[in-house]
């Protein structure tokens, strides 16, 4: 026997099978151990120029990372030279992660993988980190036999066979693993397999690694004292027939469905309680697990940065082996329209639910606003300090809050010594990439850049005759160069758009750093013109929302977000700005928008956001240039955003982006019925859904494809490579519908007056078991085509009358063509033109493409180049001068009625 598997009886194990495509996917693992990443001054430059092949601008931009971390792991490697543990569930052991390093002690803990077989210790890491971990499992064949192991890993891993190094990989890839093939002999019986990773993190890391058995197949062991095979095997195949639905809970308890009678212990926020499943199902009480808003104290802060999940885990009473389903309990508050028209009464809703959230800049200056003699807390001003101190990823965002807190609050609120705690550290940060400083800020995402200049900016002139000591610079040559950097992104973005096209993350972290500008700014002009670009961005979102939804298609987006609307970052602005959406804990944007006394957004606005016609069709180009020391590109980006809007239902794509190329974070189309009925489909990527997989199972695409909408209907090509594990798949959330049916190729549903429609190649199976259930759909067929349509009853009658109207598409190799219900014939394919009624969709001018407009709807026309832009809506206008960057109208001077400040909220 070998000596890495312990002294237990025959049977004190759980015995599993290979995934479908051999993965092993029962392991026992360690944590991830890590330490920090203080040893970068000895590969690179603190100071002098940052760019180059060897500059520090590598540290967060992971795809260009990898040189570093070679030479990292040169200084830090793998240390195989030391006593492997013994594979026992519950087994203590100790590790030295390098040979001169520190010991630490772990125990071994079961993990079950997803279908990927991937084991994942991905975090999002705020500053640098060393990570290393380790796992094991048991192979057993019943004759000595020879396999083939592929191993893969994101990073240098070492892989030990009954305790012998077979081979090691020292390569580093950003998110797609990278694969090692060993020829091994396994013993007759039982063979220990040891699997070491090393990572090193700036922000996002994907720490993941795998191992597959190619040839016949093998029996996956998991030694477990006390176990018994049978009684294991026998609770696996009650397990696997466990779901929770829906993934999204807004009361107080989840519901458990799996085989009638069958008695399941379930963990769910640090509680744990047996049910048994009467009549297959079982109510689950939250009970202590925390809401989403309430679940982590950085979540107010000025984005949401983690998932508002919780985990689920489910074992049978007597047995080690489990299952983690995610569930998320939504925030509670959400209004799909207005709930009367007093501006100051949502704006108070907003600041009450900041002030009772978690410590932070935001609920420091709500609370300010509720009580204006209130003293600043300590607490409040911990969270921010921290991240601007220890130079975490995002602390720009925090030194923006900051200003905002320095200027709201006088001199009564706050004692002297947080007033020169904050002042020494905010002249001890560091403001650009180019200024000294080795850390895992971000400077090159597009909303990135310009709250970087945004804080470089306003602190200058906070401090102007002061030196700054990281760039031994003073406060007014800051500013200066933060201004110059903050008014061209300012004008390039009012001529062209974003190239984060209505992200629903990022959009909100825009408006915190424009609102900033009109509040604090010493320079007219540049107030000006953030007031401008401000109200520009808000009369997109209006335009490409729903009823509290931000349902438009989105250059970067995260799963959460996809699932329930009441998570994305946009939605408190909305609550605030126009009375629809929903209160969660990204709230920092929407409390400086609250607590603004220079910004008034224009009436236009809000009606364009409330006030739905029967039919609305919207579309906005985007155009723009990437800059190499900006955005590490430099070529175009450009988005055509489509929008479909009815009082019942809305449609939004984005046409033709980047078809055919890898994707990252794009929300490529999506029908909207409701907060949490937000259908669209993906090529997924991996099987996880954390936001440090990018892209992952249901956030941006594995390949991007084509996408093509005309009014209510959208068409969708992919190309699905031979040997691709994953495919496509429909996010569809039947127990969120009033009604769903299947009917050949369609899968239907309804929500009130609202008609949502989904076909591809011979229909679609439900995922029947784990956190997806009945919410996941696969492509019967090859999954290469999708048409999406939305309906309401005022068009389109019942929704009987709207599923039998549904046509039959027929669907290509890489063709799909459609008659929609009013006879237009929709016909895609790839390569090929998107027609209609067998003519290009594109606009023409004497048979050739037309230039695009920049925005065109029901509200505004704006060809890209206008000097104005103007637009009407419900008796109110909006005229912005884009040449000169600033507001026509409505003039400052309007009345306070229409445009609350907020000075009027708590009055």
């Amino acid at each position: 026997m070998s000596r890495y598997l312990p002294d237990l009886a025959v049977g004190e194990r759980s015995a599993h099978a290979l995934g479908a495509h051999g993965f092993v996917r029962d392991w026992l693992v360690s944590p991830a151990w890590s330490a920090p990443c203080d040893d970068l001054d000895q590969v690179l430059a603190a100071d002098g120029s940052p760019w180059g092949e060897d500059g520090r601008w590598v540290l967060t931009n992971g795809p260009d990372v990898a040189p570093l971390k070679q030479r990292l792991y040169q200084r830090h490697p793998l240390y195989p030279a030391q006593p492997l543990p013994i594979v026992a569930e519950g087994g203590e052991f100790d590790w030295r992660p390098e040979a001169s390093g520190e010991m630490r002690h772990a125990t071994w803990r079961r993990a079950h993988t997803g279908a990927d077989g991937l084991l994942d210790w991905s975090e999002f890491c705020f500053t640098p980190e060393y990570r290393q971990a380790i796992a094991a499992t048991v192979l057993e064949v019943d004759q000595a036999e020879y396999r083939v192991l592929e191993v893969a890993c994101t990073g240098p891993a070492a892989v030990f066979v009954d305790g012998e190094c077979a081979g090691a990989i020292e390569d580093f890839t950003y998110m797609e693993p990278h694969p090692l093939r060993l020829r091994v002999r396994l013993r007759a019986g039982r063979t220990a397999v040891h699997l070491v990773t090393w990572q090193v993190a700036f922000r996002e890391c994907r720490q993941v690694a795998s191992l597959r058995i190619e040839g016949l197949p093998v029996r996956v062991l998991i030694p477990s004292p006390g176990a018994d095979e049978n009684r294991c095997a026998a609770a696996e195949h009650i397990l696997d027939a466990i779901a929770v639905a829906p993934w999204a809970v807004t009361g107080d308890t989840v519901t458990l469905t799996g085989p009638a009678g069958a008695r399941v212990a379930v963990d769910l926020g640090g509680h744990t309680r047996e049910v048994r499943l009467t009549g297959g199902r079982a109510a689950v009480s939250w009970c202590g697990a925390p809401a989403a808003a309430e679940a982590d104290p950085t979540d107010s802060t000025a984005s949401m940065l983690t998932t508002g999940e919780s985990t689920l885990t489910v074992r049978i009473p007597g047995t080690p082996v489990f299952r983690e389903l995610r569930v998320a309990r939504v925030p509670a508050e959400f209004r799909p329209a207005p709930d009367g028209s007093d501006a100051r009464r949502w704006r108070a809703e907003l600041l009450r639910h900041v002030a009772a959230g978690a410590p932070g800049v935001a609920r420091a200056l709500a609370r300010h606003a509720l009580e204006p003699g209130s003293a600043l807390r300590d607490a409040d001003l911990d969270p921010p300090l921290r991240m601007i101190e220890s130079r975490s990823d995002c602390a720009d965002f925090e030194a923006v809050g900051l200003v905002h807190l320095w200027y709201r609050l006088g001199d009564a609120n706050w004692s002297p010594a947080q007033r020169d705690r904050v002042r020494r550290a905010l002249l001890a940060f560091k403001y650009w990439i180019d200024q000294p400083g080795l850390d895992a800020m971000c400077y090159f995402t597009e909303n990135h850049q310009f709250v970087w200049h945004t804080a470089e900016t306003l602190i200058g002139e906070l401090f102007p005759d002061e030196t700054f000591g990281n760039a031994g610079r003073s406060g007014r040559q800051h500013a200066d160069h933060g201004r110059r950097l903050a008014a061209e992104w300012m004008r390039r973005k009012l001529a062209g758009g974003f190239s984060e096209f209505d992200s629903n993350a990022y959009l909100a972290i825009d408006s915190l750093a424009l609102v900033s500008w009109i509040e604090y700014a010493a320079d007219d002009g540049l107030r000006r013109l953030a007031e401008a670009l401000l109200d520009k961005a808000l009369l997109t979102l209006a335009a490409n929302s729903w009823r509290g939804v931000h349902g438009a298609a989105h250059g970067r987006s995260y799963v959460p977000t996809l699932r329930s609307s009441r998570f994305e970052e946009t939605a408190p602005i909305m609550w605030t700005l126009w009375g629809a959406g929903a209160l969660n804990s990204a709230v920092l944007p929407a409390t400086a928008l609250a607590t603004a006394t220079c910004y008034r957004m224009p009436a236009a606005i809000r009606a364009i956001a409330t006030e739905l016609p029967a039919e609305w069709t919207g579309r906005q180009v985007y155009r723009g240039d990437y800059r190499l020391h900006h955005d590490l590109l430099d070529r175009p980006y450009g988005s055509d955003l489509r929008v479909w809007r009815t009082p019942a239902a809305m449609l939004s794509s984005v046409q033709d982006y980047r078809s055919g190329l890898p994707g990252l974070q794009e929300h490529i189309w999506g029908a909207t019925l409701g907060p949490e009925v937000q259908v669209f489909a993906t090529h997924a990527a991996a099987d996880s859904t954390s936001s440090s997989a990018r892209p992952n199972a249901w956030a941006g695409q594995r390949i991007l494809p084509r996408a093509h909408q005309h009014r209510d209907t959208v068409l969708v090509l992919h190309r699905i490579p031979a040997g691709d594990r994953f495919g496509t798949h429909l996010w569809f959330p039947t127990p969120h519908l009033d009604r769903a049916t299947a009917r050949g190729a369609w899968l239907a549903g309804a929500v009130g007056d609202g008609y949502v429609a989904v076909a591809a190649a011979g229909g679609f199976e439900p995922v029947r078991a784990g956190d997806e259930a009945g919410q996941a759909w696969l492509p019967r067929g090859d999954g290469r085509a999708f048409v999406a349509t939305v309906g309401h009853s005022v068009a389109d009658g019942s929704f009987d009358e709207f599923v039998a109207a549904l046509a039959e598409p027929e669907f290509g190799a890489a063709t799909v063509s459609w008659r929609a219900r009013d006879g237009r014939e929709l016909a895609l394919s790839w390569p090929g033109a998107f027609t209609v009624n067998g003519s290009p969709a594109t606009d023409l001018v004497d048979g050739l493409p037309a230039e695009p407009p920049h925005l065109d709807n029901p509200a505004v026309h704006l060809p890209f180049g206008a000097p104005r832009l103007t637009a009407a809506w419900s008796g109110h206008r909006l005229v912005l001068d884009l040449a000169a960057g600033r507001r026509l109208e409505p003039e400052s001077g309007v009345p306070a009625a229409e445009f609350e400040g907020a000075a009027d909220v708590v009055r």
